[in-house]
């Protein structure tokens, strides 16, 4: 592991590291405007770019969409399968992976091996789904975990450029209230979901309106806090980074000592999402790391500093992120 840390920095030079962190920050702002953060004309930050998707290290760009706002509830669901066959556990991703309301989709090590999460209007929806998974690989399914996620926070990218900067907030989904929109709206944030770096001519066409509409609309989406912001997907094993997250237990609780948990997560600069759920662990937290060993140095740093709150944690591994689109969710 450690020789495919160094090789992480041996890809990725400063000028490379900084473009991803922008573009994490703004997927969606100009070349002029990226080019001129990171010191480099627009060519060559364009040209960096085409390398860097070729490379994988890019592996798309998404809006980052608060569906608290329209209603949408996200069911979390860990799986572990047994008496499978490669053919049949390929069948198996293949139909988690093509469902249009499943938004998040890792392969797991741990207890499960599984972990995707849900998008749905209603439980109603939720239990039909589960309901024709479960009666075409119900057989294959050992265990499995459900909870609701009612809240998730994604994080700057810090551990790019070495520190995380704060000062215009980050996104958090699970506090808003729920707006109206309509389904252009709609439409527009299936189009930015998966693809934040589209040019708006090329969304007007899809959209079948004028520039200026869609221009409108994509404010409007912003200025209700529906779109927060636009963000890079990286390509984890191509840069040596591997991820892991943290199931957190809790003992003597208190609320300002889960604030300090908190604010101690957000601002440690490879922390990328903390997540909060109802029939789960308290407290969750999802790292970018280069080798086990920090992963391990991390731990002993979390466990010194709360030793007074947490009862117990759980480690999990996700070698494998198969789908992240945070608005999948299509149809009525």
């Amino acid at each position: 592991m450690l020789d495919i840390a160094k090789s992480f920095q041996a890809k990725l030079d400063v000028k490379d590291r900084k473009i991803l962190y922008e573009l994490d920050l703004d997927a969606r702002q100009p070349l002029s405007q990226l080019a001129k953060k990171v010191g480099l004309s627009k060519e060559v930050v364009n040209y960096r770019i085409g390398r860097l998707k070729d490379a994988d290290v890019i592996r798309g760009f998404y809006a980052r969409i608060d569906t608290s706002k329209l209603g949408m509830t996200l069911f979390r669901t860990f799986i572990r399968l047994q008496n499978i066959t490669p053919q049949k556990e390929k069948e198996f991703v293949e139909f988690i992976n093509s469902n249009p309301a499943i938004g998040f989709f890792v392969e797991v090590e741990g207890r499960f091996d599984f972990n995707f999460i849900y998008w749905a209007r209603s439980s109603a929806q939720y239990i039909d789904f589960w309901k024709e998974l479960n009666s075409k690989y119900g057989k294959y399914i050992e265990n499995k975990e459900l909870h609701i996620l009612h809240y998730y926070a994604n994080l700057p990218k810090g551990f790019l450029i070495g520190k995380k900067d704060l000062s215009n907030g980050f996104f958090e989904c699970g506090l808003g209230k729920e707006v109206k929109i309509e389904e252009l709206d709609l439409s527009i944030l299936n189009i930015l979901a998966k693809e934040a770096r589209l040019p708006l001519v090329e969304i007007s066409r899809r959209l079948g309106t004028s520039d200026k509409v869609a221009a409108y609309r994509i404010k409007k989406l912003e200025d209700l806090k529906v779109i927060h912001s636009y963000g890079v997907q990286l390509g984890l094993g191509k840069i040596g980074l591997f991820y892991y997250k943290i199931h957190i237990y809790f003992q003597n609780y208190s609320q300002e000592r889960h604030k300090d948990l908190r604010n101690f997560a957000i601002s440690h600069p490879n922390v990328v999402y903390i997540d909060e759920c109802l029939g789960g662990p308290d407290f969750e937290m999802e790292l970018y790391l280069p080798s086990k060993e920090e992963y391990y140095n991390f731990l002993q740093e979390l466990r010194h500093k709360f030793s007074d709150m947490i009862r117990d944690f759980e480690t999990i591994y996700y070698p494998q992120e198969f789908k992240l689109v945070l608005f999948p969710w299509k149809g009525k």
